[in-house]
């Protein structure tokens, strides 16, 4: 069925099958003396305090049988005076109320649901009209953003159409989606005017997302952000993305809100970066981590194979050195000119610390996954003892948390090699504090026999024996309780293990 439009007294475009009949009149003149006629025509002009008087339980989503069966809440949400001129001065200043016309409504218990005749919501009928703050205000109050009338047209076809801009913004950036097709196989773009097109295509006014993802203008980004253009490349220069311009500036909050927004971490630019590239090259370590946790690969090459580690490296930024290598970065690749980032380091002592953690990380990682292979070809005096610089867990502490099967042949590797054996990680544990914890006994066994101190304290001044008491772990206690620890330690909130002991390990004491 085509369609086509016809434009009704209640001032939208109706729609009719093409060679119908001549449509009548969509809603029928209010009657003053119709309190129901009354609330609609209030709710036409925006009136709000003729709508607060007018409005019940019984009319809030009352129907216009007159007409095109619209509630007063599409009456609010898309009527406009038509003929602005011949308005009183007070039917003016009212028909400004028209976004605390549809919040009262909604208060009142009006159907945000509500379809009329032909399927339309009363978000359709804002967005027909461009009234982007009660667009705005309808999707707040869940609204759905791709709901379809009858003729399959969703508020952005009807945006698009009239070419109403910030109205597709608001849809847009409310999850409408730009690819439905309408009941002639046509998508929002398809049926869109001038105005709205490069909305549309991801091109409005780009160079000033650009600039104020570049600058840092939060506000400016978010009015103008869509899911179509967050990931727009610019035009000239070296084809930034907003991610690329945020990234390198160091603006951490805006590169925040682009992440949120679906900025994409491996989008490359005319140089083949990727945004990590340019975080890292300016040494800006809490955008790096950012990018990082979203996904972005740390060992990214450009068109010249230089990695995000190649551009710290070879500029000194020591800090994201570290962060990198913490989270996978190979040192070793090499670039066009067969350097690693290791040989474009400009110092001897940082090409030393780049080994030295790279072979860190390594054998931490080789510890985790019980990998005896690659551990031996990493374990050397120089790292045995390498703490994770963030968690502060040693190898040892990796090697008593693997799940893997191998994991006392690793740990008694270590215990011959001098692994020291009391250190703690940031959260103050020692490697027999979780031991104990996920009720590893053989690794438990081996700690305990080769000198681990079995009344070490952690973060709260609880000792091992405290742990497994609280969980009800009587194996691990009766180990425990074999190497003398000492029961009667109290911990920094006043228990002693006996206190927190569940009722089997509670035996065990007395």
């Amino acid at each position: 069925m085509q369609r086509e439009l016809v434009i009704s007294e209640f001032g939208m475009a109706a729609r009719r099958p093409a060679g119908s009949a001549h449509s009548a009149p969509m809603e029928a003149v209010a009657s003053s003396a119709d309190p129901l006629r009354e609330l609609f025509e209030a709710c036409k002009v925006g009136d709000i305090s003729r709508v607060r008087k007018l409005v019940t339980p019984q009319t809030v989503n009352a129907r216009d049988t007159a007409g095109r069966k619209s509630t007063p809440l599409h009456f609010a949400a898309g009527k406009r005076p038509r003929v602005l001129q011949k308005l009183t001065l007070r039917s003016r200043f009212i028909g400004y109320g028209r976004r605390d016309v549809v919040e009262f409504l909604l208060s009142a218990g009006a159907s945000i649901q509500a379809r009329d005749d032909g399927g339309l919501h009363p978000l359709h009928n804002a967005c027909s009209f461009g009234h982007a703050d009660v667009v705005r205000l309808l999707l707040e109050a869940g609204a759905n953003p791709n709901t379809r009338d009858n003729w399959n047209y969703t508020p952005l076809h009807e945006a698009a159409i009239k070419g109403k801009v910030d109205v597709c913004i608001a849809l847009l950036q409310h999850g409408a989606e730009p690819d439905i097709n309408n009941s002639e196989g046509k998508t929002p773009l398809d049926v869109a005017d001038n105005s709205t097109r490069s909305v549309l295509t991801g091109e409005y006014r780009k160079d000033e997302l650009l600039e104020a993802a570049r600058c840092g203008a939060e506000d400016r980004l978010l009015t103008l952000l869509t899911p179509l253009n967050v990931n727009c490349h610019a035009s000239d220069g070296r084809r930034s993305t907003p991610l690329h311009l945020a990234a390198g500036y160091n603006r951490s909050r805006v590169v925040q809100l682009l992440l949120q927004h679906g900025a994409d971490v491996h989008a490359k630019d005319k140089g083949g970066l990727v945004p990590l590239h340019n975080a890292c090259s300016y040494g800006h370590f809490e955008v790096t981590e950012m990018l990082i946790k979203h996904g972005a690969n740390v060992n990214a090459n450009d068109l010249w194979a230089f990695t995000p580690l190649h551009e710290a490296a070879s500029k000194s930024r020591v800090e994201v050195c570290s962060l990198l290598l913490s989270e996978g970065a190979d040192p070793t690749q090499l670039n066009c000119h067969s350097k690693s980032a290791i040989d474009v380091a400009p110092t001897r002592e940082l090409q030393e610390r780049l080994s030295c953690e790279y072979r860190g990380y390594q054998l931490l990682d080789a510890c985790k996954q019980s990998d005896i292979t690659k551990m031996k070809k990493f374990l050397t005096p120089e790292v045995i003892n390498f703490k994770h610089p963030y968690t502060g867990d040693t190898v040892l502490h990796m090697a008593v948390n693997s799940p893997y099967p191998k994991r006392k042949q690793v740990v008694e590797l270590l215990v011959r090699k001098g692994m020291h054996l009391n250190e703690k990680n940031k959260d103050f544990l020692t490697p027999l504090h979780i031991a104990t914890d996920n009720l590893h006994l053989d690794l438990m066994e081996v700690l305990l026999r080769h000198g681990a101190k079995v009344n070490a304290l952690d973060g709260l001044g609880q000792t091992a024996l405290h742990r497994c008491a609280k969980e009800d772990n009587v194996q691990a206690c009766r180990l425990l309780l074999s190497y003398n620890v000492d029961p009667s330690i109290v911990s920094l909130q006043g228990y002693t293990a006996s206190q927190l002991a569940g009722e089997n390990a509670q035996k065990l004491f007395q």
